[in-house]
C-alpha cells in the first residue's frame, strides 16, 4: 500500500479544466482518491462545515489534505481556509493554496488565513507532489506527537495518583494499550465514523509460555511487535497490544476491511518467514499468526470488537 493510495484529497477550484489538471498531476504521483469541489461553499459542505461556518462544528470529514484555489466566485479560498481553521473538524487539516500571483500581500493573506503552504499557477508537477507529501508527513508526525504528549500526561497523572497502570504504552511490546482502542472506538461512535478492526493472535501463545517460561514469552511478544510495526499500514491505523499473545488494529474511517486484510496477510507472511521455533504447538513447528478482520458502522464497533475475539477463539479451538 502506497502513501498516495491511503490519502484522500479534496481539490477546490471553480475552473473545471484546472481542477482536472490538478487531479491528473496527483494521479501521476499515485494519489488516486481525489474529490473535486467546484466552489468554496461546496468545499465547506464536503468537509462537514455548515454554511454559516459554525466554529464549533464537529462534523467529520473524509480528507487528509485540501488543495485550495484562492480565486473563486462564491467565496474565495482565503475565506474557505479561515472557516476551516475555525471549525473543530478541520482545524488541523493540511491546506495547500494555489494562487495565480506570488505577490507578497496575497501570500501573507494566505498564511494569515491558516494555509500550510502555497503554489503559484501554472502548477509544476514535481513541486505539487513534493509539497503534498511533505504536508502529509508533517500531519502524521503531529498526530504521533500528540499521542505521545497524551501518554506523558496520563503517566504524570498516574504517578501523582500512584497508578502506573494508567499508561497508554504497553511496556513489553512498546505498543499502545487496548485502552487506546477503546478511546478510538468511542471517538468513532461520537463522530459517526465507521472503522475496520483486525485481531492478530500468536497461535498457541499460552503453550509457548508453558514450554519456555514467561520471560521468553514476553521476548517473543516484543519480537513479533517489532515485526508488525515494520509493516507499512494505512494512515491513521492504531496498532495496540491486546492481551497475552494478541494485537488489535483499528482503522478509523475505513470504507471497508480490505486494507487491513492485506496488512494481515503481510504480517502472517513476515512471521512465517522469520521461522521462530515454537517447540510446543500442535499447529506448526514455527510460530504462526491467526488473523481476523471485520468492518462495522459506528454504532456496531464495540460489538464488532467483541465478536471478532469470540470468533477467533472459536476457530482456534476448532483447529485443535
Amino acid at each position: 500500500m502506497t502513501e498516495g493510495s491511503q490519502s484522500r484529497i479534496l481539490v477546490v477550484d471553480d475552473v473545471r479544466e484546472s481542477a482536472l489538471i490538478t487531479r491528473a498531476l496527483l494521479a501521476r504521483g499515485n494519489f488516486d482518491r481525489i474529490d473535486i469541489a467546484s466552489g468554496g461553499l461546496e468545499a465547506l459542505r464536503m468537509c462537514g462545515i455548515t454554511p454559516d461556518g459554525e466554529a464549533d462544528s464537529t462534523a467529520e470529514h473524509p480528507y487528509q489534505l485540501v488543495v485550495l484555489d484562492i480565486m473563486m466566485p462564491d467565496i474565495d479560498g482565503l475565506e474557505v481556509c479561515a472557516r476551516m481553521r475555525l471549525a473543530k473538524g478541520t482545524r488541523d487539516l493540511p491546506i495547500l493554496m494555489l494562487t495565480a500571483t506570488n505577490d507578497t500581500e496575497t501570500l501573507n493573506q494566505a498564511f494569515m488565513a491558516g494555509a500550510d503552504d502555497f503554489l503559484t499557477k501554472p502548477i509544476d508537477e514535481m513541486r505539487l507532489l513534493a509539497r503534498i507529501r511533505n504536508l502529509l508527513r508533517m500531519r502524521r508526525e503531529q498526530e504521533r506527537r500528540a499521542l505521545r504528549e497524551e501518554d506523558l500526561r496520563v503517566q504524570n497523572a498516574a504517578l501523582r495518583q500512584g497508578q502506573l497502570t494508567l499508561s497508554l504504552i504497553d511496556p513489553t511490546t512498546n505498543l499502545l494499550k487496548d485502552r487506546v482502542l477503546e478511546l478510538v472506538i468511542s471517538d468513532c461512535r461520537a463522530r459517526g465514523r465507521p472503522a475496520a478492526l483486525s485481531l492478530v493472535r500468536i497461535v498457541d501463545y499460552g503453550a509457548y509460555v508453558a514450554a519456555h517460561g514467561q520471560d521468553k514469552g514476553e521476548a517473543l511478544l516484543a519480537q513479533v511487535a517489532d515485526m508488525l510495526q515494520a509493516i507499512p499500514a494505512p494512515l491513521a491505523v492504531y496498532l495496540t497490544a491486546y492481551g497475552p499473545g494478541s494485537f488489535m488494529l483499528i482503522h478509523p474511517g475505513a470504507p471497508s476491511a480490505s486494507e487491513l486484510e492485506d496488512w494481515n496477510a503481510r504480517a502472517a507472511e513476515a512471521v512465517e518467514l522469520a521461522a521462530i521455533n515454537h517447540g510446543n504447538s500442535i499447529q506448526a513447528e514455527h510460530v504462526t499468526l491467526w488473523t481476523r478482520t471485520v468492518w462495522a458502522e459506528p454504532s456496531g464497533l464495540a460489538a464488532a470488537a467483541d465478536t471478532i475475539i469470540d470468533r477467533t477463539k472459536q476457530e482456534l479451538l476448532e483447529r485443535q
